[in-house]
C-alpha cells in the first residue's frame, strides 16, 4: 500500500509534466501551423486541420493516439494561391503504417514537404543541391548531368545537374537570392513544369529550418520559375 501511494501521485506527476511540456512546445512552435504558414505565404489552406504543426509533429493531438494496422496515422496539408501572379502550392505528407510480419510488426513512415511555384512555360529540367552544410548533405533525387553555371561562387555552394548547359547558366543568375539559406541546405528541383524546393523530415533541408524562411522561399521560387520559363 506504501508503494502504491507513492507510485500514483508520482505518475501522475510525469503525465501532468509531459502535458505541460508539450502545450509550451506548441506555444513556442506555433508559427509552424499550418494557417500561420498559409497566412505568412498568402496561401489558401485547401486541405488539412490548420492547427497541424508542420515541423513539431508532437504538438499534433493524432501523434500522441496509437496506430495499428486498420488504424494508420496520416497528416496531409494543400496550400494553393497565386501571391505574386504565378501559382504555388505548399504540399506535406506524413504516414506511419504498422505491417504485421512473421516476426513481428514493423513501421512504415513515408514522408513529402514541398513547395512549388509553377513557371509559365514549359523548361529543361534540373537540380540544385547544397554541396557542403555544417552538419551534413543534401541527397539529390535525380538522375541528370552534372553542369557548371560558369560562375565560380555559385559552383562552390551548389551542385547543378540539367538536361540543357544553358539552363545551368541561366541558374547561375538566379541561385545567389537563395544565400540566406546557406547553412540549413537548398534543394530545387525543375521538372519542367514548376521548381519545387524539398524540405526533409530527417535530412536536409530540414522542415523546420526551411519554413523559418518560407517567404524567401516562395519569392526565390518565383523569381526561378519566372526566369526560367516566364
Amino acid at each position: 500500500m506504501i508503494v502504491l501511494a507513492f507510485t500514483i501521485p508520482l505518475l501522475l506527476f510525469f503525465v501532468i509534466r509531459g502535458f505541460l511540456r508539450t502545450r509550451r512546445s506548441s506555444r513556442t512552435y506555433a508559427e509552424f501551423q499550418a494557417g500561420q504558414i498559409a497566412w505568412q505565404l498568402g496561401l489558401d489552406l485547401v486541405e488539412g486541420d490548420p492547427a497541424t504543426n508542420l515541423a513539431y509533429r508532437v504538438a499534433n493531438p493524432e501523434m500522441r493516439r496509437s496506430h495499428s494496422v486498420a488504424r494508420p496515422l496520416e497528416v496531409r496539408v494543400l496550400l494553393r494561391g497565386t501571391p505574386a501572379g504565378l501559382p504555388v502550392e505548399f504540399r506535406y505528407e506524413y504516414q506511419e503504417m504498422t505491417k504485421d510480419t512473421f516476426t513481428g510488426s514493423t513501421q512504415q513512415v513515408t514522408f513529402g514537404c514541398g513547395m512549388t511555384v509553377r513557371a509559365a512555360r514549359p523548361f529543361p529540367p534540373f537540380e540544385v543541391t547544397s554541396r557542403q552544410l555544417p552538419h551534413g548533405v543534401v541527397e539529390p533525387l535525380r538522375a541528370l548531368r552534372a553542369a557548371t553555371t560558369g560562375r565560380p561562387e555559385i559552383d562552390a555552394a551548389y551542385s547543378v545537374t540539367t538536361t540543357a548547359p544553358a539552363m545551368a547558366a541561366l541558374l547561375g543568375e538566379l541561385l545567389h537570392g537563395f544565400a540566406p539559406l546557406a547553412g540549413s541546405g537548398v534543394h530545387l528541383i525543375g521538372d519542367g513544369r514548376g521548381v519545387t524546393f524539398v524540405m526533409q523530415n530527417r535530412g536536409f533541408p530540414f522542415v523546420g529550418t526551411s519554413l523559418r524562411h518560407a517567404v524567401l522561399i516562395r519569392d526565390q521560387l518565383t523569381a526561378t520559375a519566372r526566369g526560367v520559363g516566364g
